[in-house]
């Protein structure tokens, strides 16, 4: 099929799931490398969902601007495993990733940090990471297929990961419910959707950190995810690929995509917010910026 023909169905797909004009829907469906249809597979499981999502949500306020290669979650590929799914770590962020997943209190910040209620078992090479309260899990190798090193308590946390799988903490509770049911967004279900959805199309969204290696990502509350950044990839393009890739399918046409600016956008109302730098932050720092941050993950 011609390029034109399939920008022709993407704008036509993208005036019917949004209320984006036609001229609008055209404009970006010309940006999009290509369009073949949705790619992105989606758990059937809700809870996997959720899961997911939260990751995603831990991840994000974790690495903030601190990621190495690209990687913007510490994740290179992911790949469906029946219901679940396959997460491949950037190798150099892999220890970390799975110490800002794994569920502790730490004293000093006065609550609970990682994903509650999640568990780890499995090979060092090929770790199950598995939700306490469901059939909910996540399968996590190197890239660099190395073994992983399991996460040491460091001053003032509590490793609550390594309690029983049927042992919960209060804390993990209370966390996990606040999650499931947040007074800081309208619709969970669209919020466990997209999130699942930045976990499984890391080629995409690391499109953002390309040009330096890194970017920035952090998180208001449990309802939003924001990436900001400066080179590269411009939001209309990036949003032209996440469209023909199928990331706002099922999500209400009302609040599916708002296109603020040249240099913002919303993706499911204020879910997904992705701002774009009008010019470099970086400069010649970018390299030193980059080494400095490889430097803190050697230490």
């Amino acid at each position: 099929m011609s390029r034109s023909r399939n920008a022709n169905r993407l704008a036509k797909k993208i005036r019917n799931q949004t209320q984006l004009t036609l001229s609008t829907a055209s404009r970006l469906a010309q940006q999009a490398d290509a369009y073949l249809g949705s790619s992105i597979e989606d758990s059937p499981d809700p809870r996997q969902r959720r899961l997911e999502a939260h990751i995603a949500h831990v991840l994000a306020g974790s690495f903030q601007d601190h990621q190495l290669n690209g990687a913007l979650l510490g994740i290179r590929e992911a790949e469906p495993e029946g219901q679940s799914v396959k997460l491949t770590l950037e190798s150099a962020m892999a220890d970390e990733v799975l110490r800002e997943l794994l569920p502790r209190f730490d004293h000093l910040y006065g609550g609970l940090r990682g994903v509650p209620g999640l568990r780890v078992r499995g090979s060092r090479k090929r770790l199950i990471l598995h939700d306490t309260a469901s059939s909910a899990q996540v399968t996590v190798v190197r890239d660099d297929g190395r073994s992983f090193r399991l996460p040491t308590a460091r001053d003032s946390e509590v490793l609550l990961w390594q309690r029983f799988s049927r042992d919960v903490s209060r804390d993990e509770r209370q966390e996990a419910k606040g999650w499931k049911n947040s007074r800081a967004i309208d619709d969970p279900r669209v919020r466990d959707l997209l999130f699942s959805r930045m976990l499984r199309c890391p080629e995409l969204v690391n499109r953002t950190a390309a040009p330096h290696g890194f970017a920035n990502c952090y998180t208001h509350h449990e309802g939003d995810l924001v990436i900001e950044w400066c080179c590269g990839v411009t939001v209309e393009s990036l949003c032209a690929t996440f469209l023909a890739h199928g990331f706002v399918d099922a999500v209400p046409r009302s609040n599916a995509i708002d296109l603020v600016s040249r240099h913002s956008a919303r993706l499911g109302g204020r879910t997904v917010i992705l701002n774009r730098h009008g010019s470099c932050l970086y400069g010649r720092n970018a390299q030193h910026i980059a080494e400095s941050i490889r430097k803190g993950y050697r230490s």
